[in-house]
């Protein structure tokens, strides 16, 4: 039987060391660190920058809004019924343009004035297109 104490010993001598990293390896890593921690700074800049005038457009808008509908209501002497009305038919339409807008970017389609200008110097389209019955 073997003891225990020298078991020890030769699994310790039998284990490898792996060497430690050259320090140009070492270098190369911090300097990465460095350049990562840099770009993190610059980018947590700019997002507050970006939030900054997302809040002040933000505040634009909303007077904006508030001229309008004033101007709406006592010097154009609309109704309030008439002005909502004619809101959800403003807000339906923008969604239905984007909702345009983001399918033409998802299929690569080119916009309804770029086919306008292209009309005439446009490539045939070929005959069996779905796209032609959808539009």
């Amino acid at each position: 039987m073997k003891k225990k104490g020298s078991r020890k010993k030769t699994d310790s001598k039998s284990r490898k060391v792996k060497p430690p990293e050259s320090i140009a390896d070492a270098l190369s890593m911090h300097e990465e660190i460095v350049r990562l921690n840099k770009a993190l700074e610059k980018s947590d800049d700019s997002i507050e920058s970006l939030e900054e005038r997302v809040q002040d457009i933000e505040i634009h808008m909303n007077l904006l809004t508030r001229l309008l509908t004033t101007l709406c209501i006592e010097k154009f002497g609309m109704r309030i019924g008439v002005l909502k009305r004619l809101i959800k038919r403003i807000e339906k339409e923008a969604i239905r343009d984007s909702q345009i807008l983001h399918l033409e970017s998802l299929y690569s389609l080119p916009s309804n004035a770029s086919k306008r200008k292209n009309n005439s110097s446009s490539r045939p389209s070929p005959k069996d297109d779905p796209w032609d019955d959808i539009s």
